[in-house]
């Protein structure tokens, strides 16, 4: 008999490898309507998780991967919550005789295993098959990261994961303090001395600003790594990697560089011209800016190595020698995708050779070996951010920020930069994180960020280094589309948002893990979550102390605006965010205007859109209880929509420093990249100035849940 030919497999075997990878079925649109997910974008999902499906041969081969995962002698990670019992599932025909665990406080414990501390169990497999398996009740174990090992099978480690119950929650605001904090993006600030973009000594100047008015914290863009080699690719939001800091926002002119040699000083005074005609423009010249503080960070590296070689034990050098050991493999990652960037001119990386495109290849190695001062340089930008970074902080704690800085993480990162490259394995490749249509996108959205693969060996402790790195210097951490921590909506690249599908992830384990680093950092944590919210996810984080995100705008009992005692008390309350109009611009229908003269609306739809606004413009002043601002007289308006959101139960208020100096061009105008110059726009006032015009009325937060004008 022949063989059976190797078709594209059948719906049942299709369907039942993209269940058993986390792939949904369907979903409905916000209004209801039901979406099946066709078998194309299983199968381009599954392919880009590294589950190959375009025939019956390719389907079982990958639904065998992942029925070899689940028969592993131990998995590759478990998880328990502090002060209960971890269980241990052991796969094999007999129990194991011993069991090593490995505290992450060093110490070593060994277990000797009789027979009937060993509950036989059956478990099912990916792939239907039925295995032998025991579960094993551990030692109750401390807080943290521990590694467990079976005598007989020492190649197979588990690692064990044993998380508080909740984030943190600062004692005073668990007790019923509520604070308010103002929120900048860094790049629009202005200083007297600045380089053109708003630096750390800026926000250092911020923190201490807001900290005079009675802020309790001050809230960031997102700081991550942007593209040297791009530096027109300006979205904090779209970022080369998470992980580490934008060099871009280094005060070049501080005492450390300038002190490091008298031609970094001179360079400075060279451009001086440039420079203050970069801080004259009403937008960040991103390439000129880094073109500027490049050349002198240069210098000040070439001075900074003689240092190191004639002055080995001098200060300095050793905390950087410190602070590059303390980084280890991701610091070395990330410093050598910066060198081979420059090398390859910047192109992405997936067009590199080959065997450069594995950053634990010989042929990386061997880079890294022949350009080891180019590596040093870029570990060198880094440890200066850092210390920046964690002097304005201080300067603000110092000042009487009492939650200090409030840092926000990116959902994802670009496809070709450092994070992608550095996570070979961990992230999807061939699709992108977007959202299902909704009534503000008819097609959906594609942010052209590759999710997290949830089939990849240990995604936890990729996801951990990630927090722990993004809660350095920071009282709060905001996770933006906090919903990827149980599911992503994917889509295909070439495709629309409307033929996606959500993608599953381990929600309890990711709350396990931000539990351990957010009590780790002593930083609260708060979830963005806007738009399609799964049933009963809003509950689950509420439990796990993770504080909701809640915008005037948004809500609502359509078409009125929820009174202030609606809101919950596990939140942050806001007027708006980058993603919307300020409230100025709202009220004058500034991105409706722009988005007539970009085209993206025409005529009719503009006009109608307008008269909308018109219905919501009286709905808000009748909420905030104000009449109508007359000629243009914003301030009033601003002030009573933060009193509003100041008398809510939330336990953090947030306003915009874009609202407070009446701002009425947005940061951002979703759907748009270089139509407009999104992420660039700088404000008017010096950042000395900015609390000038607070308008009366603005809350400062207290004990007991009053706001004062």
């Amino acid at each position: 008999m022949p063989p059976e030919p190797d078709h594209i497999p059948d719906g049942n075997l299709l369907d039942g490898l993209a269940a058993a990878a986390g792939i949904a079925p369907d979903w409905h649109e916000i209004g209801g309507r039901h979406h099946r997910v066709s078998p194309d974008t299983k199968r381009a999902l599954l392919a880009a998780m590294g589950l190959p499906a375009g025939s019956i041969g390719e389907a079982r081969d990958s639904l065998e991967r992942l029925a070899g995962r689940d028969r592993r002698v131990l998995p590759a990670s478990a998880y328990a919550r502090e002060g209960a019992v971890p269980v241990l599932r052991v796969v094999a025909e007999a129990p194991p005789k011993g069991i090593v665990i490995r505290r992450q406080d060093g110490e070593e414990m060994r277990l000797s295993i009789a027979g009937e501390e060993a509950r036989r169990i059956d478990i099912r497999a990916a792939d239907g098959c039925h295995h032998a398996a025991y579960e094993i009740d551990l030692p109750v174990l401390p807080v943290g990261r521990h590694e467990i090992l079976l005598d007989h099978a020492p190649e197979a480690a588990c690692r064990l994961v044993v998380a508080p119950q909740r984030c943190v929650l600062p004692d005073d605001i668990r007790s019923g303090a509520r604070l308010f904090g103002v929120a900048a993006h860094l790049y629009t600030l202005r200083r007297a001395q600045d380089g053109g973009i708003g630096d750390f000594t800026t926000l250092g100047d911020l923190c201490e600003g807001a900290a005079r008015h009675g802020a309790g914290f001050v809230g960031l863009n997102p700081m991550h790594a942007q593209f040297a080699q791009y530096r027109d690719r300006a979205s904090p939001y779209n970022p080369s990697d998470r992980r580490f800091v934008d060099p871009i926002y280094i005060d070049v002119a501080a005492p450390q560089i300038l002190g490091e040699a008298p031609e970094v000083g001179r360079m400075l005074v060279g451009a001086g011209e440039l420079i203050g005609a970069l801080r004259a423009q009403p937008l960040v010249d991103y390439p000129n800016v880094w073109r500027v503080k490049e050349a002198v960070l240069g210098a000040a590296f070439a001075a900074f190595e003689m240092r190191s070689r004639s002055q080995p034990g001098d200060a300095d050098v050793q905390a950087f020698e410190a602070f590059v050991k303390a980084g280890g493999e991701r610091l070395y990652r990330f410093a050598a995708f910066e060198a081979l960037s420059e090398a390859h001119s910047g192109e992405p990386w997936f067009r590199w050779d080959v065997a450069l495109q594995d950053p634990a290849s010989s042929a990386v190695a061997g880079f890294a070996g022949a350009h080891g001062s180019r590596l040093r340089y870029h570990a060198y930008l880094q440890w200066l951010a850092d210390g920046q970074f964690a002097a304005a902080a201080e300067r603000g704690r110092a000042a009487g920020l009492s939650l200090g800085l409030y840092r926000d993480i990116a959902v994802g990162m670009a496809p070709d930069g450092a994070e992608a490259w550095a996570g070979a394995g961990q992230f999807a490749r061939g699709v992108s994180v977007g959202s299902p249509p909704d009534p503000f996108s008819a097609d959906g959205q594609i942010w052209s960020l590759p999710p997290p693969n949830p089939v990849a060996e240990n995604p936890g402790e990729t996801f951990a280094h990630l927090l722990d790195a993004n809660m350095r210097h920071a009282g709060a951490l905001r996770i933006d589309h906090a919903m990827g921590l149980q599911r992503l909506f994917w889509v295909p690249d070439g495709a629309k948002g409307a033929d996606g599908a959500y993608v599953g992830y381990r929600l309890e384990d990711n709350l396990a893990e931000l539990a351990l680093a957010s009590q780790a950092a002593r930083c609260l944590v708060i979830g963005e979550d806007l738009g399609t919210v799964p049933e009963g996810f809003r509950d689950r984080i509420a439990a796990a102390d993770v504080l909701s995100y809640r915008v005037l705008f948004f809500e609502r009992d359509w078409p009125r605006f929820l009174p202030p005692q609606a809101y919950p008390a596990k939140a942050v309350a806001c007027v708006s965010t980058h993603d919307l109009p300020t409230l100025a611009g709202w009220w004058a229908g500034a991105e409706i205007a722009e988005r007539r003269a970009l085209g993206i609306l025409g005529p009719e739809e503009a006009e109608r859109q307008l008269q909308e606004r018109e219905g919501e413009k009286a709905l808000l002043c009748e909420a905030l209880r104000v009449p109508a601002p007359a000629d243009g007289a914003i301030a009033p308006l601003v002030a009573a929509a933060h009193d509003y959101i100041g008398r809510t139960p939330a336990m953090l208020a947030v306003a915009q420093i874009d609202d407070i100096v009446g701002e009425t061009v947005a940061v951002n105008l979703p759907g748009t990249d270089r139509e407009r110059p999104n992420w660039r726009r700088r404000l008017a006032p010096d950042v000395a100035a900015i609390f000038d015009a607070i308008p009366e009325g603005l809350p400062k937060r207290e004990a007991g849940g009053g706001s004062e004008a």
